[in-house]
């Protein structure tokens, strides 16, 4: 019981101290916003590679975050449309192209072709979903805060519902083969949340008609828990509990934003949907 208080503390101060720098980030300007994201895709990425070299894998990290990064400030610089720059695309080309190269001059590599695919993959799953993101912010073609921060209160209140309903009266086990201390009781509790708050948003967020946000929040519930469920898989095949302890009370960066890695995609996908089809 006392462990759990003090997780509960630890937590409730981390999301004090974090949340007006996030929202103020988001809020402020576009480049803040970048920066943001720019520094949570370097740090995820850093982690996610770690965490793989405990499963004797060693990933060209380096290599690997400086791509993920490029392609995420080439999609925000095509977004910016004025300031696309093509010598960022045709530098992602050629370092994609030096990481099968540069695997020749590793010294006594495991399984060569192996960590040159994790290294892929941690772009994929982290920098590819983030620079995805960049199609929410500039949704309208000029950048505004509406879908980003919605999308993220909306992400925020189904993890603290799931959290909060799961630890008081959770006892039903929603997947205890990947994540014992999961329950359907807070699997409903965080959609509940999820969906309340998607129904509040859309009287300040008018970017998008009630019907949108309500959907987002519906695409949450099923991507949000699955994307928690993959970094728990990750984190359970390595031996860990969380990706690193940088965040008290939470755990590493990628442990928070599990849950964006494939809602973002899902949410992308579903306004270009129905923009076709309007």
């Amino acid at each position: 019981m006392l462990k759990k208080q003090n997780n509960f503390v630890q937590r409730f101060f981390s999301i004090v101290f974090f949340t007006p720098v996030i929202v103020f980030a988001i809020f402020w300007s576009a480049w803040t916003y970048f920066f943001l994201f720019f520094y949570v895709v370097m740090l995820a990425m850093l982690e996610f590679y770690k965490l793989l070299k405990q499963a004797n894998v060693a990933p060209m990290r380096g290599y690997g975050i400086w791509l993920g990064l490029l392609l995420y400030t080439l999609a925000f610089s095509y977004c910016l449309q004025d300031n696309f720059s093509p010598l960022l695309s045709y530098g992602s080309i050629l370092f994609t192209i030096f990481i099968y190269i540069a695997a020749l001059y590793r010294h006594k590599p495991s399984n060569p072709f192996l960590d040159i695919a994790v290294t892929f993959l941690g772009i994929v799953y982290i920098a590819v979903p983030c620079g995805m993101l960049h199609y929410l912010a500039f949704f309208k073609g000029i950048y505004s805060h509406q879908l980003i921060l919605g999308l993220l209160v909306i992400v925020w209140s189904q993890d603290t519902g799931a959290y909060l309903v799961g630890a008081t009266i959770g006892k039903s086990k929603f997947f205890k083969r990947i994540s014992p201390q999961k329950t359907w009781e807070g699997f409903l509790g965080g959609a509940l949340f999820a969906l309340v708050t998607g129904h509040g948003i859309a009287y300040f967020f008018t970017i998008l008609p009630p019907w949108q946000w309500l959907a987002i929040s519906a695409i949450t519930i099923l991507t949000g828990t699955y994307g928690d469920l993959v970094a728990s898989l990750l984190k359970r095949s390595v031996d860990v509990k969380n990706a690193s302890e940088m965040i008290p009370g939470h755990g590493g960066l990628l442990d928070r934003v599990d849950s964006l890695l494939l809602t973002i995609p899902a949410v992308v996908a579903f306004l270009q949907i129905t923009l076709l089809c309007g």
